[in-house]
Order: C-alpha cells, then structure tokens, then sequence
C-alpha cells in the first residue's frame, strides 16, 4: 500500500515577516499543491522536520499534524476502494475534510475550564489520532465528571493538586474496583491533557510535572505462544472461514517478525528485498530490516504479497476462537491489583490470545533460542533494555532450563 509523503514548504525562507505554508504532495506524475492556511516567521521553522520550533506554534503544529494524518488517510482509503488518485481527487478530499475540522479557539471573554479543554481537545484530535486512543481519552474524561460529581468537588486546572491524585487514584482502584495498571493510564491521559493544556497557555499549574505525580504500574501476567503452539495454529484448516484464516495469517507473520498489527496490514511486494522484509514501523517511525522466515514467505506468496485488512478487535476475537480450536487450552493464572486487593484469576491460554501476541510471542522465542538482545531489539524496535525486557515471557521453569546449559552450571 503505497502513501505519499505530505510535505511543507515555506512561500519565502528569506522573508523577516511571517510567511505563507504550502502542502505539497508528489504521487505518481502528479501534484497536489496548495496553501495550508497558515503563517510562520523562517527563522521559527524547523527546514528538516517542517515544523514550527516553540510551544508558541503548538497549535500550528498541531494543524499540520492533522493535514498530514489526512492526506495519509485518504491514500489509504483510496487503496482499499481500488480507486486510482488523481491530484484533482486528492485536492477535493483534502478540502472537504479539512473544512468540516472544527478548530478549538478561545475567543475574547470566553473562559476555557479543564473539561471544556478536555472535550475540545479530544474534538480536535478526532482525525488525528487513532480511534482507541480518542476512547481513552473520553472514558478519563468521564471518570473525572464521576469523581466530581460523586464527591461534589470542582475540579478545574487551579486543583490538580496531590490532594487530587491521590483522591483520584483511589476512587479510580477502590470505588470502581480499577486495575493498577488502568489507574495508571488515567493518570498518564490526564497528563497528556495538562501538557497540551499548558503548551497553549491555558494552565499556569504545573504540579502535574511533579515527580510524585506518577502512574504506577505493576508488571503484567501476559502470555506468549511456543514455537509448538504458533506451528498447530498454522496448521489449521480455515479455508471454509475466511476471515480466521486471514487473522491466522496475519498473527503467524507477527510471531516470525515481531511487527505490530498496524505494520502487518501495510507490507506489500516493494518491502521484500534479498529475501528481508525492509519496513518503517508506524507507531515509533523507526526503519527495521527483518529475514523473512519460511512460513512467513508461503504465507506472503498465498496471498500474493497483498495482505487481507482486518479490524485488531475482530482480530482478536477471531484469534481466541483459533486458539480453541488448535488445542491451546492450558491453565493461566494471572496475578492483578483490583480494586485495591491482589487478586488471582484463571484462564485457559486461548481466552488470553490477542493479535499483540504474537510481538512478545517472537521477542520471547528469539531469546529462548539464544539469539542476542540487541539484535532482536533491532527488530522490534525497542530502544531500551528495560522495554524489551517486558516483552520476554518465559517462566521460572524455562528460565532454569535454559541456564542449565550454561558452563556455569556445567
């Protein structure tokens, strides 16, 4: 799936005024150019990254962020509809799209409190930012109308206090019975909201950025798949159901690769070079180079190197229903803090199945088979130990089995 690159170019790098930003972008013999609407003194333009350098150009940033996201967006969907883009095309989805953005403004006299920011911003991430990420930020929002309301205290940018966070934190683990780790990411957003907020001059509280202001995680009891178990649920025959067999395929090419699922659905013939999959990840933007596994190659040649597109949620409903049917059915007991208490539960493996799987499924087994951290890193992208660490799923018992080879122990 190929999508161009947007680009901005300034009307006048020389001028000591503010000067117009155009959007320019190149596909196929053709062109779209045209004027984004907005203004930046040359000297406050970043020529390399095209951005405007200062919290004072968040907003401006902000905008060339969603022009950008839309452009992306319309190639992709123009992919999937099999239509051939023209500049015409492209220029009229562009306008159409960009003209319907609601923009967040505060007028003269208008008084911006914290919810109102909230809403705003999310309004305005709408295009931009991915769907699981926007119905994060909504269900903090109404866990802090909740509180709020539950409590009767108001809550505005002046008191986002420790006071705050540990009252918060509280009600989120014990009056609604969160998980650690789901308090934690509450935490985070409502931070991600203050920064933005602050950025744009709307909040002079900057007891957010304190370091006891914290999200506090615990480690997770996820799950990976063996080597054995990835092999029985590519042996299965869903031929009568196509969509398994496309959400088999794309999690067998995730447990060889290491590549999240919005990386899979992306490849195409032109990444294949020298027997290597040659892919830019789009989450963290970094080039990974990876050798294309056997299984992965028949896979890529069944489908023709065109992949099938399939929703993660659906993906992951149908990647629990295949791991029934492969017989991956041992117990897993997963240890969380819930509600303020450790508690233990029990699954059957297949019930813990997502399409996320089959990373740490490819991180863990790559360790097991003695290949070095650091080039599995390269892989998958992880740029701390720490990070990739998190990723390794191997239990105590495989741990000492592993060790038992080693001329220490021998």
């Amino acid at each position: 799936m190929y999508i161009p690159d947007a680009r901005f170019y300034l009307k006048n790098i020389k001028a000591e005024e503010p000067t117009l930003i155009s959007l320019q972008v190149k596909f196929s013999g053709h062109r779209v150019f045209m004027s984004t609407g907005e203004k930046v003194l040359p000297r406050k333009w970043d020529f390399t990254k095209q951005r405007a350098i200062g919290k004072e150009y968040s907003d401006l940033n902000f905008w060339l962020d969603k022009i950008e996201n839309e452009v992306s967006n319309i190639f992709r969907n123009l992919n999937i509809e099999k239509i051939v883009p023209t500049a015409a095309l492209v220029q009229s989805h562009l306008k159409e799209r960009l003209d319907n953005t609601p923009t967040v403004v505060k007028q003269a006299g208008d008084t911006i409190t914290l919810f109102s920011f909230i809403s705003q911003f999310i309004e305005q991430s709408s295009n931009i930012r991915k769907a699981e990420t926007l119905k994060g930020y909504k269900t903090t929002l109404n866990h802090l109308k909740s509180y709020s309301k539950f409590y009767g205290r108001k809550i505005d940018f002046d008191n986002i206090d420790m006071d705050f966070y540990h009252d918060f934190s509280n009600y989120l683990a014990v009056d609604i019975g969160n998980c650690k780790n789901t308090v934690a990411k509450h935490i985070k957003t409502i931070k991600t909201f203050l920064h933005e907020a602050t950025d744009r001059g709307l909040n002079t509280n900057l007891i957010f950025k304190s370091r006891s202001f914290k999200k506090i995680t615990e480690p997770v009891d996820t799950i990976y798949l063996s080597i054995e178990e990835i092999q029985k649920i590519n042996a299965l025959d869903l031929s009568k159901t196509k969509v398994k067999e496309f959400a088999r395929d794309l999690f067998v090419i995730s447990c060889y690769t290491g590549l999240r699922f919005s990386d899979l659905i992306q490849i195409n013939k032109e990444d294949i070079k020298d027997n290597q999959l040659h892919i830019r990840t789009k989450k963290t933007d970094q080039y990974v180079v990876i050798p294309i596994a056997t299984v992965v190659k028949k896979i890529l040649e069944r489908h023709k190197y065109n992949l099938p597109i399939i929703s993660n949620s659906k993906m992951n409903q149908y990647l629990k229903e295949i791991g029934r049917m492969a017989g991956i059915d041992s117990a897993v007991v997963i240890t969380k803090t819930e509600g303020g208490r450790r508690i233990q539960k029990s699954f059957k493996k297949y019930e813990l199945i997502t399409a996320h799987c089959g990373r740490r499924s490819f991180a863990t087994n790559a360790y097991k088979n003695k290949i070095p951290a650091i080039s599995i890193m390269k892989i998958t992208g992880h740029t701390s130990e720490k990070a990739f660490l998190g990723y390794i799923r191997i239990s105590q018992e495989e741990n000492a089995e592993l060790l038992k080879e080693h001329d220490f122990f021998n």
